[in-house]
C-alpha cells in the first residue's frame, strides 16, 4: 500500500495523461489563498445527518497566518476542519503531483478538473479531486479521499466573483468513516442511537454559512 501513489502516478502517465509536479492554476490558487494574512467570521452550522437532531449552531472562528484557526462557541466545538482549510494546507502540507483531466462544467460553470495525488504515505489523503474557477480563480468544489475516515465531499459557494473565502461551504462525509463525536454536538442535541446501530455506515452533511467576515489581506 505504501507504494499506491507510485503506482497511481506510473498508469497515469502510461496512459498519455501527462503527471504534473504542481498544477500551475493550482499554484496560482494558492497564492491568492496566501494573500490572506487574518481573517475572523461568524458560523451558522446545520448538521443533516438521519440519527441526528441538532438545532441550529453558531460560533466565531479567526485566523491569523502562522497560527492555528480558532473557533469560538458557546456549546460545541465539532466543525469539519477540512470545511475550513482555506489556505489548501493539507493537501500542500506533504509533496504531491498533479494531473490535469482538462475542462468540464459544474453547474453550469468551465471549471478546470484536477487530481491531487501525494507522493508520500504521510498525507493523510490519499487523492483529492479539484474544480477550479480558472476565471475567477475559486475552488468550487473537492472531493477528498482519506485514508481513515472516508470520503468528503465538498462544495464553496461564494458571494460574488471576486471573493477569495467563500460564503457557504456544504461538506458531504461518510458517517462510518467521520466518526462524529456526538458529545461536542451540544447538551440539546438529541442522538436516535437504535438508528444510529440499525444504519452504522451512511452519508451525512454539515452546511456552514459565513457572515460578517473581516478579511485582511497583504
Amino acid at each position: 500500500m505504501k507504494r499506491l501513489p507510485a503506482i497511481l502516478a506510473f498508469l497515469f502517465m502510461a496512459s498519455g495523461l501527462p503527471a504534473q509536479e504542481v498544477d500551475p492554476l493550482l499554484d496560482r490558487l494558492k497564492t491568492r489563498l496566501d494573500s490572506v494574512e487574518r481573517f475572523e467570521a461568524r458560523v451558522r452550522m446545520e448538521v443533516d445527518v438521519s440519527f441526528v437532531n441538532m438545532p441550529v449552531k453558531y460560533a466565531d472562528i479567526r485566523y491569523e497566518r502562522g497560527k492555528p484557526l480558532t473557533i469560538a462557541s458557546e456549546d460545541f466545538t465539532m466543525i469539519p476542519k477540512r470545511g475550513l482549510d482555506f489556505t489548501l494546507g493539507e493537501l500542500y502540507e506533504y509533496p504531491f503531483m498533479t494531473l490535469s483531466l482538462g475542462r468540464v462544467m459544474l453547474e453550469g460553470k468551465a471549471c478546470e478538473l484536477i487530481k491531487v495525488i501525494p507522493t508520500t504515505d504521510q498525507s493523510d489523503y490519499s487523492i483529492a479531486t479539484l474544480w477550479l474557477d480558472p476565471l475567477g480563480l475559486q475552488l468550487l468544489k473537492s472531493e477528498i479521499h482519506t485514508r481513515k475516515n472516508g470520503v468528503y465531499d465538498i462544495t464553496y459557494t461564494y458571494g460574488a466573483a471576486g471573493d477569495v473565502l467563500p460564503r457557504q461551504i456544504r461538506v458531504g462525509f461518510e458517517v462510518s468513516g467521520i466518526r462524529i463525536p456526538l458529545r461536542f454536538l451540544g447538551k440539546d442535541t438529541q442522538v436516535d442511537r437504535e438508528k444510529l446501530k440499525a444504519e452504522p455506515e451512511q452519508k451525512g452533511a454539515i452546511y456552514l454559512q459565513f457572515d460578517q467576515w473581516k478579511i485582511t489581506r497583504k
